[in-house]
């Protein structure tokens, strides 16, 4: 693309007729180079994402875990509807997926508490657990895994180890789009 925009540049003032020619090349690549990123991303997110909606996704991880584990995780959404786009979806259930883990194996948590509140600017997604907590927040790959993701989102997200472990996690959602 960048080569292809170069030679544009040069032959603009010379051949207009061949640069439209050049930029039309030029925008069907950028489109299909967009399209097999979406398609290589799609293939990315989780199975349970590519079966359920994101509620119901989340309740199935919770009836695992606690199934697997002696934890009681507790799920409250004062969201209508969790119905987002893929990428929004995608990281809010990692970021799930990976709090519960930590609070499990790290922090030996018998009781886990996740909710999802929401705004014009977006939601707040918190996760605590009543482990043992931690003076000093190691980043460990969960942890910076969390803080890309809602990075990635133009999010913020801040972790508490004083009274068991919290993440909050504030992640902008593109409330007027459609979504399939």
């Amino acid at each position: 693309i960048s080569a292809g925009i170069d030679a544009c540049i040069t032959m603009v003032e010379k051949s207009p007729k061949e640069t439209k020619k050049q930029l039309e090349i030029i925008a069907k690549v950028t489109r299909d180079g967009i399209n097999e990123i979406r398609r290589s991303v799609n293939k990315l997110r989780p199975d349970a994402l590519e079966r359920l909606n994101l509620k119901s996704a989340i309740h199935q991880m919770i009836m695992e875990t606690e199934s697997m584990t002696n934890t009681r995780i507790y799920f409250s959404s004062y969201v209508d509807n969790l119905n987002f786009a893929a990428d929004e979806e995608d990281a809010i259930y990692r970021i799930i997926q990976e709090s519960i883990t930590n609070a499990i194996r790290h922090g030996e948590a018998t009781q886990i508490w996740i909710n999802i509140r929401g705004g014009v600017e977006g939601i707040i997604l918190s996760v605590k657990d009543n482990g043992r907590g931690c003076d000093e927040i190691k980043q460990g790959f969960g942890l910076r895994h969390i803080k890309e993701r809602v990075r990635m989102l133009n999010g913020t997200v801040e972790f508490d180890g004083s009274d068991g472990f919290t993440v909050t996690a504030k992640i902008p959602i593109r409330w007027s789009e459609e979504y399939d």
